[in-house]
């Protein structure tokens, strides 16, 4: 969006004295636009999209209009030039920035007039010149930043009339030797700091840096510097820093720190130093900072022994192989030393004998197989020890007599034995992550004493956890990638103060909650714990069925929240489930176990065969139970049986006979299995089914018998199963099926008959309640392909989606597609023929043909028109007359005998909205609905919601801010929710489950888009809003046209009273009080959902145009009502990531006095020191 300005946008404004117009897209700028605030001090205009600084008015071409501007921002734009006299009436301006613009050409008179300028940033151009006479009247220039630009050439004299410069920066240009010689500095008598980094010099002269004498920070990095002259910066006697790093310099004498007194700091590290001269540093007598790493030294120089003020020293990356006793003598102020990356096999005792002040030691990355005992007993304040990296195989006494010892890394070593006795007491932080390590030894009990807040022992071998293997001090614990198979009871009950436990990656399979146990209760004012458990082979049996509900448990604060049970997976118990599935997507009833025998505590039969109560697994065969046996699993296949056993148990739920030699299915072979959904008969030979066969099992939902030998269905073989959903009967031998088969069976949701052997079938006489969502399988049979029905096949085959093209005549040669084609439509052909016997009046064909081809396309622009506005055309029928255009009515029994038009879900701060507004809105218009805060008798979701909703004809969900962060994060809620949808079948959820959605919904939520995309949406405040709610709701009781009668449903509506249950027992308790359950892992992504796909359940108004609207993009405007429970908040916990690598914290420097107390903070010795040596 660009901001368009006036000239007189700023008139009036004559005290202005700053203004910001940055981030405004401007690409020019009215004439005169700043002469009515001639009082302004300071204009920005970066981040815009500026070409022509001309435009701005700034040149002296009359009057100034800005005659006090003394702060100009042009940063970020797109100018390309700085012409003469551009800015030459801010005479009083000190401050220019024209950083990261395109300015490739300067003029020579661009600065004429800023006589006051101070402060000039050109950095981040495309600079390749400057012009000699640039500066010459800029003479109170302070700060000239030049980086970043594109210069090879600095023009003889350019810097001369420069003499109050302080600052210059040149780096990150392509300047060589030639343009930077003795002349080209030699006025800037009171430079403190010049930067020639990042260029292309090779040498350094003698005399490049001559009458610099208040030089204090020269940085010449990143050349390609491989000579120093004599003497070169003999005249810097002000010098405190000089880089020199990442050069190509081999030799480094004592001639070249002639006049270096006042020295500092001196980086030399990543050069080609092999050697120093004895007396280099000699004259660097206040030398603190050295750094010579990076080279090729091999041993300790001998030079650095005289610099007795030095505090820090970097001798890592070289090539060094041992470290003699005097190596460091002399260097008694030294608190950090670094020696990472050299080739050290031993750390004898003696080794930093000579360094008292000792704070920081770095040895990492080296060949250390060996520490000797009390080797830092001379060293008596070291705070901090990198050992990680090296080929340690034992610590033991290495460290026991440091008292100050608060940070070790002694990871990725080779150590096989550890035990917290080796460490001292002060020890804060502590890594031994990649070792060898069994077993967090603690055989003198100290667990309680110690100070270990840190603890990385991830990647080890560690195969158990215990309470004393974990310092009660702890706050992160790092446990990943090891061998942990037992985490004992108990283990994290005494840590007041755990905030991470990482556990994933490990070998655990079980898991007690008592494991996972916090102190008693976790203080109101503390966060809970974080736990990480994925990536362990958890082998979900019916002891785990707790786990998914773990961050529901910690509402009581005795149990902390699993980050990533979203990537827990599980192992299955029965072999015929999946091998691993996400922990998200499991119910109840699939954590199984194992059994042969088994009891009820109040059975007294179980010494009796064919009791209820038994439950013996029959031969040859594996028997499951979840935890309060409402599911009992029953596997035979494959078992060598030539009948149904005759024991299987009596409660099973689910029973798999696949694979076997069952031939006929005699009567009654399942009788007294009232509790049985699933049954397994595929691929058992089975060449016969009785009218009794299923007698006793009129909860089966699910019977598979493809793949056997059935070669025919008369009719009576099903009748008992009036609940079955999924029929499979596919890869048989049926070559009739009797037309009563199916008839009984009215949730039919699959049907499979294909590859069977049926010739003549009517699916419309057979079928006569298979819904449109029905999917039936009707290919690679042998059809009979005669005229007589083929209309009405081709009628019920386009309806369910049925293909031609993949079903066979009987002979073979053609498929049924080819065969009705040849058939012709007989509705069509009576037209045509009746067309032919009327007589034409008259001769003249011209007529009767225009006035049809003016009708058909009447009719056609009339349809479409229909089509195009048929959601506004039904809306408006509907609002006017009552009437349902297109609409197709519920089946009778989904209507029939339910106690409310509509059930309404919402958050309970959302009750005034609701209440008051919206369901008196719609009770008003004679709808009868529940409220699920005003209606129903407190109760947890899971018991309240799912009879509610059974009740309704309607269920209508309010998706409100507060609802989406509250009620929906709640798994227990979402839980209740599934429970409910699943109760309706697929072709009805698209009408009887009603989306009010007033937020933005989150698209990473694909369990809520699922059931956006399944159910019908109705938008807040969008148009005609009122009349699309109430066409989705259910017509009033005087609209209504059923056998029922009137006065039964004009009833005013009542609390909700449901058939005692279970849940109703629970409802009606005095303190049944909703209490909300804690978030769930952060961004959990369910993997299986329970919603239908929307391919399965498109229904005619799904269809419809004008109702198939992406509401993510959607533009929510308020309703003229309002509402004023909708707000923006978000009620969801920061996403949380786990550990992905080791990442180690900088220890503060250490102060001046060497002798610092433990508790205080180490402060550098330069607060300008750039460096950290120890990474």
């Amino acid at each position: 969006m660009t901001l368009e300005l006036h000239r007189d946008a700023l008139r009036g404004l004559t005290n202005l004295q700053h203004l910001d117009l940055t981030d405004n897209n401007l690409w020019t700028l009215p004439s005169e636009l700043f002469c009515p605030v001639q009082s302004i001090v300071s204009l920005n205009l970066t981040r815009n999209k500026l070409q022509d600084i001309t435009s701005l008015g700034f040149a002296d071409w009359g009057e100034s209009c800005t005659p006090n501007l003394e702060i100009l921002d042009i940063s970020n734009n797109d100018l390309s030039a700085l012409p003469d006299g551009a800015l030459s009436s801010l005479r009083r301006l000190t401050v220019l920035k024209v950083q990261d613009n395109a300015i490739g050409s300067v003029g020579d008179h661009a600065l004429t007039g800023l006589t006051s300028l101070q402060i000039l940033n050109m950095s981040s151009n495309r600079l390749v010149a400057l012009p000699p006479e640039l500066f010459s009247k800029t003479r109170e220039l302070r700060q000239l930043i030049l980086s970043n630009n594109s210069l090879t050439v600095l023009a003889p004299g350019l810097l001369d009339s420069l003499e109050e410069l302080q600052e210059l920066d040149l780096s990150n240009n392509g300047l060589t030797n030639p343009w930077v010689k003795r002349d080209t500095f030699s006025q800037l008598i009171r430079l403190v700091v010049l930067d020639l980094s990042f260029n292309a010099l090779t040498k350094i002269d003698a005399s490049v840096f001559k009458g610099l004498s208040s030089l204090q920070i020269l940085k010449l990095e990143y050349n390609n510097i491989d000579t120093l002259a004599d003497g070169c910066f003999a005249s810097l006697i002000s010098l405190h820093s000089l880089m020199l790093s990442h050069n190509r310099i081999a030799r480094f004498e004592p001639v070249h720190t002639v006049g270096l007194s006042a020295l500092g700091q001196l980086f030399l590290d990543s050069n080609r130093l092999r050697v120093l001269h004895r007396q280099v540093f000699t004259n660097l007598t206040n030398l603190q900072d050295l750094s010579l790493s990076g080279n090729a030294l091999t041993e300790v120089p001998y030079a650095v022994r005289v610099l007795y003020s030095l505090k820090t020293l970097d001798l890592g990356n070289n090539q060094m192989s041992r470290i003699d006793n005097d190596s460091f003598a002399g260097l008694n102020e030294v608190y950090g030393l670094r020696l990472v990356d050299n080739k050290l096999e031993n750390v004898s005792r003696e080794a930093f004998a000579t360094l008292p002040a000792l704070q920081v030691l770095n040895l990492a990355n080296n060949f250390i197989r060996h520490v000797e005992q009390s080797a830092f007993s001379n060293n008596p304040v070291l705070r901090v020890i990198r050992l990680d990296g090296n080929q340690l195989t034992e610590i033991r006494g290495a460290f026991t007599s440091l008292s100050t010892l608060v940070w070790l890394n002694v990871s990725d070593n080779k150590l096989l034995w550890f035990d917290y006795s080796h460490l001292p007491s002060s020890i804060e932080w502590l890594d031994i992550h990649s070792n060898q390590i069994s077993e967090l030894g603690n055989y003198y009990m100290v667990h309680n004493s110690l100070r270990i807040k840190m603890l990385d022992a991830s990647y080890n071998l560690i195969t158990e956890i215990k309470d004393v293997n974990v310092p009660d001090s702890v706050v992160e614990l790092y446990l990943n990638n090891n061998k942990i198979r037992n985490i004992a009871a108990g283990t994290f009950s005494q840590k007041p103060n755990l905030k991470d436990v990482v556990l994933s990656s490990n070998e655990i399979k079980k898991l007690e909650i008592a494991a996972l146990g916090l102190q008693s209760s976790v203080s109101e004012s503390k966060e809970l714990p974080a736990f990480y458990i994925g990536n362990n082979p958890i082998l979900c049996d019916c002891t785990m069925e707790w786990l998914p509900r773990i961050n529901e448990m910690a509402r009581l604060r005795q149990y902390p929240r699993v980050m990533d049970l979203n990537a827990v997976t599980c192992d299955m118990v029965h072999a015929r489930a999946t091998p691993r599935r996400p922990l998200l997507s499991l119910k109840p009833k699939d954590f199984l176990c194992r059994y042969d025998t088994h009891c009820f505590a109040l059975c007294h039969c179980c010494d009796f065969d064919a009791c209820d109560c038994e439950m013996t697994c029959p031969d040859n065969c594996s028997c499951y139970h979840d935890h309060s046996w409402s599911s009992n699993v029953v596997d035979c296949s494959n078992a060598g049986y030539r009948h149904v056993p005759e024991r299987i148990p009596m409660d099973a739920t689910e029973i798999y006979l696949d694979g076997n030699e069952l031939g006929d299915l005699s009567s009654h072979v399942f009788i007294g299995k009232r509790r049985l959904e699933v049954l397994y008969l595929n691929n058992s030979r089975i060449i016969a089914i009785h009218n009794r066969t299923f007698n006793g099992v009129g909860a089966l939902r699910v019977l598979h018998l493809e793949d056997n030998a059935l070669r025919e269905l008369r009719g009576f073989e099903f009748d008992q199963l009036e609940r079955m959903s999924e029929l499979y009967l596919d890869h048989n031998a049926i070559a009739t099926v009797g037309n009563t088969t199916f008839k009984k069976m009215q949730n039919l949701e699959v049907l499979r008959l294909d590859n069977n052997r049926i010739v003549d079938f009517r699916p419309w006489e057979a079928l006569p309640s298979v819904g449109d969502g029905t999917k039936v399988a009707l290919e690679g049979n042998a059809w009979s392909c005669e005229c007589a029905n083929a209309a009405r096949l081709r009628a019920w085959l386009a309806e369910h989606r049925g293909d031609p093209e993949k079903m066979y005549c009987r002979d073979g040669s053609e498929t049924l597609a080819q065969a009705m084609e040849k058939c012709g439509d007989p509705s069509t052909e009576a037209v045509s023929r009746g067309i032919q016997e009327i007589p034409l009046l008259g001769s003249n064909f011209v007529p009767l043909l225009a006035g049809a081809l003016v009708a058909v396309i009447a009719v056609c622009l009339i349809v479409a028109l229909a089509f195009v506005f048929r959601q506004d055309v039904r809306l408006w029928a509907h609002s006017r007359y009552g009437l349902r255009l297109g609409k197709m009515t519920a089946p009778p029994d989904e209507e029939r005998d339910r106690l409310y038009d509509g059930y309404i879900i919402y958050s309970e701060r959302d009750e005034d909205f609701v209440s008051r507004f919206l369901a008196a809105e719609l009770e008003q218009a004679g709808l009868a609905l529940c409220l699920h805060w005003r209606d129903l008798p407190p109760a947890r979701p899971q018991e309240a919601l799912p009879p509610a909703a059974a009740s309704a004809r309607r269920i209508v969900i309010i998706f409100s801010p507060v609802f989406l962060a509250n009620e929906w994060q709640h798994a227990e809620f979402r839980a209740a929710l599934r429970t409910a949808l699943e109760n309706i079948r697929p072709t009805s959820r698209k009408r009887r489950v009603v989306v009010l959605l007033a937020t933005e919904t989150p698209t990473r939520d694909p369990e809520l888009q699922l059931l956006l995309q399944t159910c019908t949406v109705v938008i807040w405040g969008e148009k005609r809003f009122w009349e699309k709610l109430r066409f989705a709701m259910p017509d009033s009781v005087d609209k209504r046209r059923d056998s029922k009668k009137v006065n039964d449903r004009n009833r005013t509506p009542t609390r909700y009273t449901a058939a005692p249950s279970a849940a109703v027992d629970v409802w009606t308790k005095p303190n049944g009080v909703l209490v909300a359950p804690v978030h769930h892992a952060p961004t959990p992504t369910p993997t299986q959902s329970t919603y239908v796909s929307s391919a399965s359940s498109r229904t005619e108004d799904e269809d419809s145009g004008a109702e198939h609207q992406h509401h993510q993009h959607h533009q929510h405007h308020p309703h003229q009502h309002g509402y004023s429970a909708l707000h923006a908040g978000n009620g969801r916990p920061a996403s949380l990531s786990s550990r992905g690598s080791h990442l180690y914290s900088t220890i503060p420097e250490p102060p001046v006095v060497p002798t610092a107390p433990p508790g205080e903070a180490l402060a550098p010795a330069h607060p300008g020191n750039p460096r950290t040596y120890f990474v």
